[in-house]
Formats: structure tokens, C-alpha cells, sequence
């Protein structure tokens, strides 16, 4: 799924390459989205040379400082088979879960680098495929 066509609010891990520590190749943000409307000041930008620029539609709240990183696969991409999942670092992937839960059941997406989004209910959808639950018959 595309990051733009996301609903906000919502919840969202967000990878990137790292600038900040060079012993770590990536950084996760842990963000709450909210939607911004029509006049609302904070949607206004200005440019580097003082010119207005286009409204933001959204507005990412950090929730933590970003999860550190290392090694060279890309998050959300199997190294191995090229394939996408979702992929949030464990401990920002629970606590996003119980945030979720605590704000009314907020849709929770991982953003991969490339904006690719995964959302946690889909994988929850998935994991429940590949291991049904159910009793044996005699």
C-alpha cells in the first residue's frame, strides 16, 4: 500500500536510512498521524528562501526518540528472498500494539524505506493463514 493513501489517524513505524549514528545503518520513528484540516496553522510551510509552500495534510507526532539499527538489509525486505513484510522493531512493535489499543483501535502501518506500507492488521491476517488454529479430529 502506498503511504498516501493511509488513513489518519493512525500509528506508524517509519524506517529511514540513519544520519545520526554511523554504527547503525537505519532509524524507526515511532509516530502518531494525525489529519490536518483547512486552515489549520500547523499545515503551513515556508520555504528556504522565505516563499510559502504546499500545506501538509498530516502531522507525525514523535512518540519516542527512534530505534537504532545495524547490519545491511533493508527493513521489510527479506535479504534472502527479496520479499516485503511487515517489519517494526520489537519492542516500538508492542508498545505501538497497546497504544493502538489504548487511543480506540488505531489502524498501525510500518513505512518501509521506499514508502511501501505494511499494515499490522493485514499481517496479523496473514500469520493467522499460515498457522490456523483448530482441534485434530479423531
Amino acid at each position: 500500500m502506498a503511504k498516501k493513501k493511509l488513513p489518519a489517524p493512525r500509528l506508524q513505524l517509519r524506517w529511514m536510512l540513519s544520519a545520526a549514528d554511523p554504527a547503525h545503518q537505519w532509524e524507526c520513528h515511532y509516530e502518531l498521524v494525525m489529519p490536518l484540516r483547512g486552515g489549520d496553522i500547523r499545515a503551513e510551510r515556508i520555504g528556504p528562501r522565505g516563499g510559502k509552500l504546499s500545506a501538509l495534510k498530516e502531522l507525525a507526532i514523535p512518540m519516542k526518540p527512534p530505534t537504532l539499527r545495524g547490519g545491511k538489509s533493508t527493513p521489510c525486505t527479506c535479504p534472502f528472498k527479496g520479499t516485503r513484510f511487515y517489519d517494526a522493531p520489537y519492542r516500538d512493535g508492542a508498545h505501538a500494539q497497546w497504544d493502538a489499543a489504548a487511543l480506540g483501535n488505531l489502524p498501525l502501518f510500518v513505512i518501509a524505506p521506499d514508502g511501501m506500507a505494511f499494515s499490522h492488521a493485514d499481517d496479523l491476517k496473514k500469520q493467522a493463514a499460515q498457522h490456523p488454529t483448530g482441534h485434530k479430529e479423531s
